[in-house]
């Protein structure tokens, strides 16, 4: 009886050993490998969080090269609207608050004329929107925020200022004004609409601290 449980104890042995040589042959062995290289859910939520292409700002994103230059307004620029105009902010401060003149405060910050507006004036500024700016010809706005030519980019955006503060009951027709870029601007009044040099005020009387702003509907510029 002591040799017969002997024997079967070593045949379980041998069994066994068998056994754990099956879970170690090829096809077991790939099975094995697929195991640990299956995609963990919490893993794949946590890359995707951290992907270059999730929406959202990145880090660096919107800085110019480098790092150190100014970064232009545009209408992506977080700064550059979403903000209340109001009658305690300066000009400047007001047109970059309206998303609607995202173009002009890039306009404004190329022609560095941010600090003249920034004065005590107070001025009147006739302000374009951005589809004014978008239905000049092709080209033209592009050009006109290269580098050199940020001297005729002054001076058109300087016609679009006229010294001392003029809400729109004060702009009488057949009036002209004349700009501080020292060309003149005509007023036509009918009824209700009131146009500067054909370019129709959109949103009259923005009050600003050191001025006020009308929006118009055309971009203001001379023939040269």
């Amino acid at each position: 009886m002591k040799k017969m449980k002997i024997m079967a104890y070593a045949l379980a042995m041998c069994f066994s050993v068998a056994l754990v040589s099956c879970g170690t042959g090829p096809d077991n062995a790939e099975n094995e490998l697929q195991e640990e290289t299956k995609p963990n859910p919490g893993a794949q939520t946590d890359a995707k969080m951290t992907n270059p292409t999730t929406p959202g700002r990145q880090a660096g994103e919107g800085e110019a090269e480098g790092g150190t230059e100014e970064v232009e307004l545009t209408a992506t620029d977080p700064d550059i609207g979403g903000h209340e105009m109001m009658p305690t902010q300066l000009v400047v401060e007001n047109i970059t608050s309206n998303y609607e003149l995202s173009t002009l405060a890039a306009a404004l910050r190329r022609a560095e004329l941010v600090d003249a507006l920034n004065a005590t004036g107070p001025y009147t500024v006739f302000a374009p929107e951005n589809d004014a700016f978008e239905a000049l010809p092709d080209g033209v706005l592009e050009e006109l925020m290269q580098p050199e030519n940020k001297a005729r980019l002054k001076e058109i955006l300087n016609n679009h200022v006229v010294a001392g503060r003029l809400t729109v009951s004060e702009l009488k027709d057949g009036a002209t004004l004349k700009t501080v870029g020292g060309e003149q601007l005509k007023v036509s009044k009918k009824g209700e609409k009131v146009m500067i040099n054909g370019a129709e005020v959109l949103q009259p009387n923005v009050e600003s601290e050191n001025g006020v702003i009308h929006v118009i509907g055309k971009v203001l510029i001379t023939k040269k």
